[in-house]
């Protein structure tokens, strides 16, 4: 089966419905990722948790401290799968922590969706039993604390040492060498999985937790079918930023033929090339102490293969520009590398801060502005500022009447730095001298563009 969107009212931060559509696969490498994006405490994990809710096909309860008071103290969560199939979890009462299934069409299968939530531990000695794929998805349940160590994985582990073989060689796609490693049972009668690393013995509380944590997402993986729903809350926890590569590349090769829905802080898991194949971005961000949900459109994401096709300026999309991903707000674009540098310099010898965040290492040219602004409108950005050259006062006003929320400006010179005379082009004149240093004539014009800008995103009207 496939998951359509997603619908929540009244749990945790979301005190007003939102939703969220979700990527399904085609054919073509991470054509079925769903990439949950933005800031912390802005509700992605609880997106993962409504799904993790409905996938039981069960009645839950919502504790009081679930529930939001905003939304009249109740929950409502929808689900739509394929052919018109629908689930909507709701609370019987406001007030009341019990929960009503109500379903429209065929029941969830029960295998089908593998919810993986962030705190991936367990304790390190445990007891005898197997769990097939189906009975470790219904023995987690939802629990009533998000910090619950996941014991049922240990019941998972001798499942996983039958396909020793097949599960190697999916972890040996991230992590490698693989580590030899078993299970073994101590005199007093528990088991424990212990690794051998250069010659000596760990059990699983003196391994690292990027490890352990691999081990959870493998898991997840390797026995999946096609047509599954795979869910991993924050893939990236205690791996190293050469282990995220390795592991988004993964999740890119199984997201040719199953659901794969992250959410993460992460920019190396954000893929610009799956994106153009199918693949969802949404943002999850706390507005007025309220989460929303706001998605990337299809008009922005032809405009990102137009980025990909640039192979002069591959930076524009490049891992720092995926950083703004994942801020509150106040974002600044500017033109070109230079810029990113340069106005840097000019604040430093102002003494002064910008109160933004520059967009990676600049939007590759002025005519790229627009289809920038157009990706963060999208994404639910409100403070969005645009800082161009003199020259270019007619981009700014076109930019102004399409994004009226926004703020660009023109600098009182045709470039940030001046440039000497070249045998095909004359001197151009920029803010600072060609050592760097800002022109006293136009101190005062760039120092009052970076307070206006200041003060525009300190305003929270």
């Amino acid at each position: 089966m496939a998951i359509k969107s997603l619908s929540i009212h009244g749990l945790r931060g979301f005190a007003t419905q939102q939703s969220v559509d979700f990527a399904i696969p085609n054919g073509n490498p991470g054509s079925g990722i769903t990439v949950l994006v933005g800031p912390n405490n802005g509700g992605k994990s609880t997106v993962i948790e409504s799904i993790r809710a409905l996938s039981l096909d069960s009645e839950q309860s919502f504790t009081v401290g679930k529930r939001n008071q905003k939304a009249g103290d109740k929950v409502q969560i929808s689900l739509a799968g394929e052919d018109n199939n629908s689930w909507v979890l709701k609370t019987v009462d406001s007030g009341g922590s019990e929960c009503t299934l109500v379903k429209n069409g065929d029941p969830i299968p029960a295998n089908s969706i593998f919810v993986l939530p962030s705190r991936r531990f367990f304790n390190p000695l445990f007891g005898k039993a197997t769990h097939s794929r189906e009975q470790h998805i219904r023995s987690t349940g939802l629990p009533a604390i998000r910090s619950t160590a996941l014991n049922e994985f240990s019941h998972r582990l001798f499942q996983i040492q039958k396909n020793r073989e097949e599960f190697d060689r999916v972890l040996e796609k991230v992590l490698t060498p693989v580590p030899n490693w078993t299970i073994d049972q101590s005199d007093g009668g528990q088991y424990f999985l212990k690794y051998d690393i250069g010659g000596s013995y760990h059990n699983s509380d003196g391994l690292g937790e990027g490890l352990i944590s691999l081990f959870f997402i493998v898991d997840a993986l390797y026995d999946s079918k096609p047509g599954n729903v795979i869910v991993i809350d924050e893939p990236e926890l205690s791996l190293h930023p050469s282990f995220q590569r390795r592991l988004s590349k993964l999740l890119v090769e199984y997201a040719t033929d199953r659901q794969i829905i992250i959410a993460t802080h992460a920019p190396y898991f954000v893929d610009f090339d799956a994106i153009t194949n199918g693949a969802r971005i949404a943002r999850v961000f706390s507005k007025n102490y309220e989460s929303q949900i706001a998605m990337l459109g299809d008009d922005s994401v032809r405009k990102i293969q137009g980025f990909l096709n640039n192979l002069n300026n591959p930076h524009v999309l490049g891992l720092d520009a995926r950083e703004v991903f994942f801020l509150d707000d106040g974002i600044i674009l500017v033109e070109g590398q230079e810029d990113v540098i340069f106005y840097k310099k000019i604040l430093e010898q102002l003494e002064a801060a910008s109160k933004g965040h520059f967009f990676g290492w600049g939007v590759g040219g002025a005519h790229n502005m627009e289809a920038i602004s157009e990706i963060l409108n999208d994404l639910g950005f409100e403070k969005v500022a645009g800082i161009l050259d003199a020259d270019k006062k007619e981009v700014k006003e076109e930019l102004s009447k399409k994004f009226t929320n926004y703020s660009y400006c023109n600098i009182p010179a045709d470039d940030v730095r001046t440039k000497p005379a070249r045998s095909e082009r004359a001197e151009v004149e920029g803010l600072v001298d060609i050592k760097g240093n800002l022109k006293n004539e136009f101190t005062d014009d760039i120092g009052g563009i970076f307070r206006d800008l200041n003060a525009y995103f300190e305003n929270n009207g």
